[in-house]
């Protein structure tokens, strides 16, 4: 089984498994990401035949509702598709600008930049699930990280967001990894 949830906030999926020709696969696709539905727990699977038939007899009646048909019928029409194109493409210049920000500030690594194609950042930093409740108090909510297997406390997972946003969290973040420090020598 193969999560591609955020698949759709990337430009071209090129990444997609969908379609392969391997035995068992099943490939498991969110409406909610792009468009903003998670309240309506609407997705799909594709893949191997035999293992759908698997998956459709355990389905529980009535498993989808009327507005979640609905908004799963607009989502996939055409128009649609080009307009999660559209968007995937402007989530991932701001991606790129959230990454040259973040790596403006002192501490700061991003391990994954040189593969990263979702609408999201996973950031190292010293201290950051302090840093997380600061910016909580600052009215930024920031991801913690430590609750994916291999990562720990000093980890953390950023939206992207519009420009304006991000030059907000990034003034925010540098103002509070200086409070508290002493100050240095006069300049």
């Amino acid at each position: 089984m193969v999560d591609e949830a955020f698949l759709d906030a990337v430009p071209g999926r090129a990444e997609s498994l969908a379609g392969a020709d391997l035995p068992g696969l099943v490939v498991l696709r969110s409406l909610t990401k792009t468009w903003g539905l998670a309240g309506l727990r609407i997705g799909y699977a594709l893949g191997d035949a035999a293992v759908l038939d698997l998956l459709r007899e355990a389905q529980p009646l009535w498993s989808v509702s009327t507005p979640a048909l609905a908004a799963a019928i607009a989502c996939s029409e055409p128009r649609a598709w080009a307009l999660a194109e559209e968007l995937a493409r402007e989530a991932e210049a701001d991606r790129h600008y959230l990454e040259r920000r973040l790596l403006e500030l002192p501490g700061v690594a991003l391990p994954a930049r040189a593969s990263a194609r979702a609408p999201f950042v996973l950031v190292h930093t010293h201290g950051a699930d302090k840093l997380r409740m600061r910016l909580r108090e600052a009215g930024f909510a920031v991801r913690r990280a430590d609750t994916f297997p291999g990562l720990g406390p000093a980890w953390l997972r950023l939206a992207v967001r519009e420009r304006a946003v991000t030059d907000a969290l990034v003034t925010a973040w540098a103002r509070l990894t200086d409070a508290g420090r002493p100050p240095g020598p006069a300049a």
